[in-house]
């Protein structure tokens, strides 16, 4: 039985594939009575995330357009760079890391060079590239299909190469963060190896600048409760922060002197 976190992300996954849908429809989807449905509907219209209209719901937008790796890596430098370096400083000595594709991670990947014996896997082209300079760096890279968009690697040979496989920590970007739908991405077969490297990972680390949240794109990766540690920078209002930190994630704000669970 889902509860009302899930089945509303669910409803917002719903109305991306098929733009609105009728109280009624829903309930019967979900099995719940429409009063649950109307009630799911206000909290999502309430947060912005829908708009009801006489027994209906439809989305209020259309994700924002993707961007490709090289246009991401000029997209607030500064503030991956001050993302990247509070990143770096979780990495230990002896780690099994994963490194998902992405301008962000990209730029991690850069800075650990000095971090000593280090085991990543990555599905990022540049990211293998990076990596492969440094012999005290023993580099794992996913098999698949290549998504010139983001230079990445992806599909069923991807997902497979993480089998076997428990990593210490996953650096995980996103498109999209949004309290009530979760991470999203604007890409299928991205979302779905995003959520398998959660599965194979014992703390998921979501680096993001404050630009990604509120903000929801086509494909769900997976809920908040999945992540530990969610890296930002200053930018981020201080309403998303008490309502990340509320959920129990731990927030690092580089530039900040510190930071709270």
């Amino acid at each position: 039985m889902l509860n009302d976190e899930q089945r509303r992300g669910q409803i917002l996954d719903v109305l991306r594939q098929q733009g609105s849908l009728r109280v009624s429809r829903l309930a019967q989807r979900f099995g719940v009575t429409p009063v649950t449905i109307r009630t799911d509907l206000r909290a999502l219209a309430d947060a912005g995330l829908l708009l009801r209209q006489h027994g209906c719901a439809r989305l209020p937008h259309m994700p924002p357009p993707e961007a490709n790796l090289a246009e991401k890596r000029t997209l607030h430098r500064e503030r991956k760079l001050r993302i990247a370096a509070s990143a770096a400083a979780l990495v230990a000595a002896q780690d099994k890391i994963i490194l998902d594709a992405g301008s962000s991670t990209l730029i991690l990947a850069q800075q650990l060079h000095a971090a000593g014996t280090l085991t990543v896997f990555t599905n990022s082209l540049p990211i293998a590239a990076e990596l492969a300079q440094s012999p005290a760096i023993e580099l794992i890279v996913a098999g698949g299909v290549l998504r010139h968009a983001s230079q990445s690697l992806q599909g069923r040979q991807a997902e497979a190469s993480l089998d076997g496989y428990v990593f210490d920590k996953l650096f995980l970007g996103a498109d999209g963060i949004d309290m009530a739908f979760g991470l999203s991405t604007h890409d299928a077969l991205d979302a779905s190896l995003n959520a398998r490297m959660i599965a194979g990972a014992r703390r998921v680390i979501v680096l993001a600048d404050s630009s990604k949240f509120g903000r929801i794109c086509l494909h769900r990766i997976g809920a908040l409760e999945h992540i530990h540690t969610i890296v930002t920078d200053a930018s981020m209002s201080s309403a998303m922060r008490d309502a990340i930190r509320a959920r129990g994630i731990e927030l690092i704000v580089a530039g900040d002197t510190g930071h709270a669970h």
